[in-house]
């Protein structure tokens, strides 16, 4: 059930405005002395009128001109009063003090409260024939004040609340935006995520799956047992690519992935441990890779486990297309804080000279030897906050090296 919101708040202005206005004509026409009350105070009906008319006009005019709506009702009630009318017109100063309150600050609408009081005060003085501080003027007084304090702090206490409201609602909308700004942060992340892993997996399974081809073409004529053992390979690291990209897809359907217990394993992500069945693919394009591994293996955060394979992979694919040998080595170092991961190869420069390292080439080159791969995997690394370098060697080659921090210690 949804409250409606006040009155005030679903009137449009033009509305209030007119409402403004219906008051004033209400106290115009409301406000006729008696002829005693006119021969009494010497003032001519038409006077009186001209009086009656500024005070309506002002109360008709305090939500678009509240201080000079306010000071007109004064000065009138100030006038009115010097002729001895000093009840009725009390009701139009209330009115207009009660906008003033509403729509100034705290600190002048303290002194429009006090400085009414005073005009009333001493236009009853007036009234009274300039009698002033008896029990009968106390008793007035005290009984025209009552209302214009209570008109005074009821603009006080709804423009109290209307500023809390808008506090409220000023703090719904930042919470709002900044759960938009997140929501976008993460899409923009898992975005990244799945693009850094499509690379990883694309790279590594095509550069294999190209190299086993010309293998194929090239010996099939001769050597039909070489080229089913190339199809083979291809066959296994083609399956295997599909298992991961369909992992990686699942996440961007709304629905979860199929409970398909034969699929399960399928769709696990792929860690360190996983390395030896990488170097034996990667053994299947003519790179002979030398896996070393240092210290005690332990379970790792499924994230830096996800990341060492992932900059293992893409440094042997890296090797497979641009390096000139049959030779790398990849080693996992398991520090009490963190684990240390290094790919190296022995290949040759971009120019094709053994023993010397080549010229730095762009990141965005497509020939050389650092690209989005190297820059995929330096993003991992920051993620994670470790350290990463990546580069050619004094004597020839290229190396990769990465550390992860685990927050552990001995």
């Amino acid at each position: 059930m949804h409250l409606r919101p006040p009155l005030t708040e679903r009137l449009t202005r033009v509305q209030l405005v007119g409402l403004d206005v219906a008051v004033g004509i209400a106290l115009l026409l409301w406000g006729r002395p008696t002829d005693a009350q006119l021969a009494t105070a010497g003032l001519p009906l038409r006077g009186w009128y001209a009086l009656l008319t500024l005070l309506a006009c002002a109360v008709a005019a305090k939500r678009l001109w509240p201080r000079p709506a306010l000071g007109v009702s004064l000065a009138t009630y100030a006038t009115m009063a010097a002729y001895g009318f000093v009840k009725f017109p009390s009701l139009a100063v209330a009115f207009c003090l009660y906008q003033f309150a509403l729509s100034q600050p705290r600190s002048r609408a303290l002194v429009g409260l006090v400085l009414a009081e005073a005009v009333v005060g001493g236009g009853m003085a007036m009234g009274r024939g300039s009698v002033l501080f008896d029990n009968v003027w106390a008793a007035m007084w005290l009984g025209q004040s009552a209302p214009i304090v209570a008109f005074w702090a009821a603009g006080m206490m709804i423009r109290s609340q209307r500023a809390h409201d808008a506090g409220l609602r000023a703090q719904a909308e930042r919470q709002a935006q900044a759960r938009i700004e997140e929501a976008q942060r993460t899409v923009i992340e898992e975005r990244l995520r799945i693009a850094r892993e499509l690379h990883d997996v694309m790279a590594h399974s095509m550069g294999v799956i190209a190299v086993q081809a010309g293998v194929g073409r090239h010996v099939i004529a001769g050597h039909p047992d070489e080229a089913a053992k190339a199809l083979t390979a291809i066959e296994t690291v083609s399956r295997t690519a599909l298992r991961e990209m369909r992992a990686l897809l699942d996440v961007l359907r709304e629905e979860p992935p199929a409970a398909d217990a034969a699929d399960a394993p399928d769709l696990a992500k792929p860690g360190l441990s996983d390395l030896p069945s990488l170097i034996e693919q990667t053994g299947r394009t003519g790179l002979q890779v030398e896996l070393r591994i240092r210290g005690t293996a332990r379970q790792l955060p499924p994230s830096i486990d996800l990341a060492g394979y992932r900059i293992v992979q893409e440094a042997l694919t890296n090797s497979v297309k641009h390096a000139a040998t049959a030779r790398a080595r990849a080693q996992v170092s398991y520090h009490p804080d963190g684990i240390e991961i290094e790919v190296t190869d022995e290949g040759r420069d971009s120019v094709g000279l053994p023993g010397r390292p080549g010229p730095a080439v762009a990141p965005d080159s497509p020939g050389g030897r650092v690209g989005h791969g190297l820059i995929g995997m330096r993003e991992r690394v920051a993620l994670s906050g470790g350290d990463f370098a990546a580069g050619h060697l004094p004597l020839g080659g290229f190396r990769v090296w990465a550390r992860f921090p685990t927050g552990e210690s001995a």
